[in-house]
C-alpha cells in the first residue's frame, strides 16, 4: 500500500521522483552500500525505493499500522517503531533521510531541534541529514478551498485540509474507507501540521553543530535550484563534521 499522499497525479510514486533529488543533493557523500536512517518512514515507499538502489535500509515510525505496510513493501529493510523527538540510536548511520514533509508533524521548534539532536547523534562523523518541509506558502496556497480524492480498488481516501494563518495551523481531516469482506470500513483522522521560518531552520541545524548546511526546491521542471522564502517545500542538507 502506498498513502494517496505520496503518489503523483499519474500514479507514480513520489519517492521515485524524490530519490533522484536526494542522491544530487548528497553528492558524493551517498557512497554505494551506506547506511540509512529513513525518519518517519511511512509504509515504506522510500525505503523501497533505497534497498532496490542496494542501499543497507533502517526505518523508523511511530504507527506502528504505517510499519505493517512498510515491511511488505520493502522487506529487506529493518523496522523500528519509535518516535524522532525520542529516538536514541548509536552512531551508526551514513544518511539520515526524512521525507514527505514528515517534520512539519512536529509542532514545536523545541521539539524539532530535539530531532536534530537526535539524528545528528545517531550519524557517524561525515554522516548526512537530509530533510523537507513545507513552508508558508504552501499553506497559504495548497491548504485552502479544495478536496482530495483517491478512489483505488483497494481504498477511497477524502482528504479536506484547511489552514489557521493566526496559529500557524495546518489540518487534514481524513476519511479512508478499505474493503473487509463485504464490507467497507470506515477510518476518520485529523492529521496537523505548521511550519517555520527558513532561518530558524537553519539556525537550528548550526545550534545542534551541523556544518555545510544548504537548501533547495524543485522548480517548475521539477529541477532543483537554491530556496528562497518563498519556496513552497525546501530540501534541507546538513552534515556532521
Amino acid at each position: 500500500m502506498f498513502l494517496p499522499g505520496s503518489i503523483t497525479r499519474n500514479g507514480e510514486p513520489t519517492a521515485v521522483i524524490f530519490f533522484p533529488a536526494l542522491k544530487k543533493i548528497a553528492g558524493d557523500n551517498l557512497p554505494d552500500g551506506a547506511r540509512i536512517l529513513d525518519l518517519c518512514c511511512g509504509t515504506g515507499q522510500l525505503a523501497k525505493v533505497l534497498t532496490e538502489k542496494s542501499y543497507s535500509v533502517t526505518g523508523i515510525d511511530g504507527s506502528a499500522k504505517m510499519l505493517q505496510y512498510a515491511r511488505k513493501n520493502a522487506p529487506t529493510a529493518k523496522f523500528i517503531l519509535g518516535d524522532a523527538r525520542t529516538l536514541k540510536l548509536s552512531a551508526e548511520y551514513d544518511a539520515v533521510f526524512s521525507t514527505f514533509d514528515s517534520l512539519n508533524h512536529v509542532m514545536t521548534l523545541m521539539e524539532l531541534e530535539q530531532v536534530f539532536k537526535n539524528v545528528f547523534k545517531c550519524l557517524t562523523n561525515g554522516g548526512i541529514f537530509i530533510f523537507d518541509m513545507n513552508m508558508q506558502k504552501h499553506y497559504e496556497t495548497r491548504m485552502k478551498g479544495y478536496k482530495n480524492i483517491h478512489e483505488r480498488p483497494e481504498y477511497l481516501f477524502i482528504q479536506w485540509p484547511e489552514y489557521d494563518a493566526e496559529k500557524k495551523l495546518g489540518q487534514s481531516k481524513v476519511t479512508i474507507f478499505q474493503p473487509k469482506g463485504k464490507l467497507w470500513i470506515r477510518s476518520d483522522i485529523i492529521l496537523y501540521q505548521t511550519w517555520y521560518p527558513l532561518e530558524d531552520i537553519v539556525s537550528s541545524l548550526g545550534k545542534t553543530g551541523f556544518i555545510s548546511i544548504s537548501t533547495h526546491s524543485f522548480n517548475q521542471k521539477r529541477e532543483l535550484q537554491e530556496a528562497t522564502e518563498n519556496s513552497e517545500r525546501i530540501f534541507f542538507y546538513a552534515q556532521k563534521p
